[in-house]
């Protein structure tokens, strides 16, 4: 095997000018460096990139672009300054914004649902006086002798008699749940937070018809649930 890939090494170098080598070699060391005044034209935030880079950055999902490319349109459409563009622009966020308390609670249920339940499971496995006490009030089974409950893991292993069932149900919901999410992307169906920011976006546009529509769906489906605060300084 080694014979014939030397054979074609040879042959390949044969084909390839040695002047071609050397020249590709070298390229790194006569490549051309930037100047300080080439430095110094460089944008150093988003307001002073041109268009087609912030409309690329945009498209690519940056929403700092997005952003920019919203006030863009506000200054096209009403003819004003960048400054001026602001309030509007501050206008537009908070109507998008508007009832993000309401519309996250299944998040923030979920999320405070998801620790507490974290934290739980450890003492309600591990710790002999959680176990005893929620076996007391909640299961009533024979609790064994003293010696078998010496250690954190035998006192695991007599609560696991009680928790698997509950952990494990609840392990395949949530697997049950995943699975049926992808079904429905892969039918097109949209899912609870791409529907809620598809109607947040044409809630956007009917409020402010004047503006382009795709520039305010790109700002409104990339607006962070999270109501992030927005840079005016960009």
């Amino acid at each position: 095997m080694a014979a014939p890939l030397a054979n074609l090494a040879r042959a390949l170098r044969k084909k390839v000018p040695q002047a071609t080598v050397k020249a590709r070699a070298s390229t790194g060391s006569h490549a051309k460096m930037i100047t300080v005044e080439e430095a110094k034209k460089m944008p150093r935030s988003y307001c002073e990139m041109p268009n087609d880079i912030l409309l690329m950055m945009a498209v690519m999902g940056d929403q700092d672009a997005r952003e920019e490319r919203l006030i863009r349109e506000i200054m096209a459409v009403d003819l004003v300054s960048w400054e001026e563009a602001q309030p509007t622009f501050r206008a537009i966020v908070d109507y998008n914004r508007k009832g993000l308390m309401i519309t996250t609670l299944p998040y923030k249920v979920g999320l405070a649902s998801a620790l507490v339940a974290a934290v739980v499971a450890f003492p309600m496995v591990f710790d002999i006086n959680t176990v005893l006490a929620f076996n007391q009030f909640y299961v009533t089974a024979d609790v064994p002798e003293p010696k078998d409950l010496e250690t954190a893991l035998e006192v695991g292993s007599f609560a696991w008699n009680w928790m698997e069932p509950p952990l494990g149900t609840v392990s395949f919901f949530l697997l049950c749940c995943s699975f049926a999410r992808a079904q429905l992307e892969n039918l097109g169906i949209k899912p609870y937070t791409s529907s809620l920011k598809h109607r947040r976006a044409d809630r956007l546009i009917k409020n402010f018809p004047k503006y382009n529509p795709s520039v305010l769906r790109s700002f409104s489906e990339g607006d962070p649930l999270s109501g992030r605060a927005v840079d005016k300084t960009r």
